[in-house]
């Protein structure tokens, strides 16, 4: 049986920051012990909406680029709002979390809690480490989603 809540990591293990959602994806799969699946996924927006089908929670993280400082943590409540018109070109991908969240809530198929987590990247070549401000935000992201999760707990 599925958890009621998932984390997905989005992005490229081969691209500098951009790799932050899969590594995020690897360390939140031994952190949550079990609380949530967690899955990797490239941002593609009809997968993407079909891997949260049936969840009560979504946690999205991604690295992005919308001119901010290297390492801003950026968290938006999807339900809430959607990615303001500036993050449009947020995530690396050419299509991706905001229109995959656009066409899911015109399709009604958003689930009842979509979170986005988006570290502002700084290099996104061909590279596979993080830069050092993406490394520093990590940790914080990496609690604040253990603080969602067990928020999410608690309501249940």
């Amino acid at each position: 049986m599925s958890a009621d809540t998932i984390i997905i990591g989005i992005g490229n293990r081969y691209r500098g920051d951009d790799a932050l959602g899969c590594l995020m994806a690897d360390e939140m799969r031994e952190a949550t012990s079990g609380m949530a699946d967690v899955i990797e996924h490239d941002g593609e927006p009809a997968s993407l909406i079909e891997s949260w089908q049936g969840r009560r929670c979504v946690i999205l993280i991604d690295a992005v680029s919308s001119a901010a400082e290297a390492g801003t943590i950026h968290h938006i409540d999807l339900n809430k709002q959607g990615l303001p018109d500036r993050f449009r070109s947020f995530s690396t991908h050419a299509f991706g979390i905001a229109e995959a969240v656009e066409l899911a809530r015109v399709l009604n198929k958003l689930p009842p809690r979509i979170i986005f987590y988006g570290v502002e990247g700084k290099s996104f070549a061909a590279d596979m480490k993080l830069s050092e401000p993406v490394q520093e935000a990590v940790k914080t992201v990496r609690q604040k989603i253990l603080d969602e999760i067990s928020k999410e707990k608690e309501n249940a």
